[in-house]
């Protein structure tokens, strides 16, 4: 989004956003690697000139190394790295002396949102913002197929703040959240064939087009030239089970060797104890939108009938407070008494809690550490509306020692924490 920053000493009355004209994905898929630059361009329809704020989201392990603004197609600005301090400084100078200016910072509270600053923008100007970046990807296993894959966030909803106990903007700015954009997207995903590995590319998000024609890549496009910015884009690369466990990507001055553990080796690990399982729940008001509250139910249900036997377990619904199933201990013994009592309360959870502090109850499971002999797995379904997203990553990395912990976004706008 591109937001206008209202000037207190202006007396013309300004629009609410700046037009966003064209956005265009380019991006290289290689093993467990992506490489993507995204190119949008923006208009000044007013009378006079403008400072806007343009927040976006990025995949949270990304690296940005490059940002370039271009006025017009006549001035190229490249962005050189500084402290945050010094640039924050040297922008508001800039713009008190009249001259363009642009700033592009990372959001203090969340690792997944970046925040430009385009200032002075004359009217009538374009503006063409172009981010390059270069993200690791996962590896999932759905349907026991391995599957390497990719996803563009396209979407900032609004976020919980503990601290103000309401919701905030993205990147604190005062854009008003929409469901839906009047502008479209084009997308070109070139995905290297890494040896033949790859068996099947598909898309859950959106309908695609593959071009099968090069020998060395697969050409994704999107099916449709109206594909809407209202979910983020996500493409999945299916691996053959005949592969290796090591795949070797080779760069120019760089080497990337990605090793996958087969089933063998899994069930070697999780033979040397039992587990623990704990399900986290966001029942927030936010999860009344878009029936996420319902689809954590059926989730629930399907993970309660798949609980291993001699295995623990609890479910701990979340808002503004936190509340377990079991009180009088962290994790019960999965039986059919137990499994019943859990099974009922999944049928009645709805989204009342009221705002996504999601810290207090995983400060209480670090307070409590597991069994002798026990594995923890924690499941966390949310939409992801937080906005004390650093805090929340760092107590998650404190319990890794003994803490497995599996997200799942619920919801077209779900954030990536």
């Amino acid at each position: 989004m591109l937001r206008i920053q209202q000037q207190t000493t202006s007396s013309v009355s300004l629009k609410a956003s700046v037009p966003l004209k064209q956005i265009h994905v380019d991006a290289h898929l290689r093993s467990f690697a992506a490489d993507v630059t995204l190119t949008q361009v923006f208009q000044n329809d007013e009378s006079v000139p403008i400072e806007a704020v343009y927040c976006f989201p990025v995949e949270e392990n990304a690296a940005i190394y490059a940002f370039i603004a271009r006025i017009d197609n006549e001035r190229e600005i490249v962005a050189e790295l500084k402290e945050k301090k010094i640039a924050q400084q040297e922008y508001t100078q800039a713009l008190a002396q009249g001259h363009g200016a642009y700033l592009f910072e990372q959001d203090e509270s969340s690792n997944d949102i970046f925040i430009v600053n385009v200032g002075a923008l004359k009217p009538g100007s374009e503006c063409c913002i172009t981010i390059s970046y270069v993200s690791e990807l996962d590896l999932l296993h759905c349907d026991e197929k391995p599957t390497i894959r990719f996803v563009i966030p396209t979407t900032i909803a609004p976020r919980y703040s503990p601290t103000e106990s309401s919701i905030v903007s993205p990147g604190r700015t005062q854009a008003k959240y929409v469901q839906s954009a009047p502008y479209t997207i084009e997308f070109v995903c070139q995905v290297d064939k890494l040896d033949q590995h790859v068996v099947c590319i598909s898309s859950p998000s959106h309908p695609i087009t593959i071009d099968l024609n090069n020998e060395e890549l697969f050409r994704v496009t999107f099916s449709q030239q109206t594909a809407q910015l209202d979910r983020d884009i996500i493409v999945d690369i299916e691996l053959s089970q005949a592969r290796t466990n090591t795949i070797t990507a080779i760069e120019k001055g760089a080497l990337m060797v990605s090793f996958m553990p087969n089933e063998g080796d899994y069930q070697r690990v999780s033979s040397k104890g039992m587990n623990e399982f704990l399900f986290v729940i966001d029942c927030s008001g936010s999860m009344e939108n878009d029936s996420k509250i319902g689809l954590a139910r059926k989730a629930m249900l399907l993970f309660l009938k798949s609980l291993p036997v001699k295995c623990r377990f609890n479910i701990i619904r979340f808002g503004s407070e936190f509340l377990p199933l079991f009180n009088d201990q962290v994790t019960r013994e999965y039986n059919e008494t137990n499994m019943n009592e859990a099974e009922v309360l999944i049928q009645s959870m709805r989204a009342d809690l009221g705002g996504t502090e999601l810290l207090e109850p995983l400060m209480w499971l670090k307070k409590n550490n597991p069994p002798v002999g026990f594995f923890r797995q924690v499941f966390l379904l949310t939409d992801g509306e937080i906005s004390n997203v650093d805090q929340v990553i760092n107590l998650c990395g404190e319990m890794a020692t003994f803490t497995r912990i599996f997200s799942f976004g619920l919801g077209h706008s779900a954030s990536i924490l």
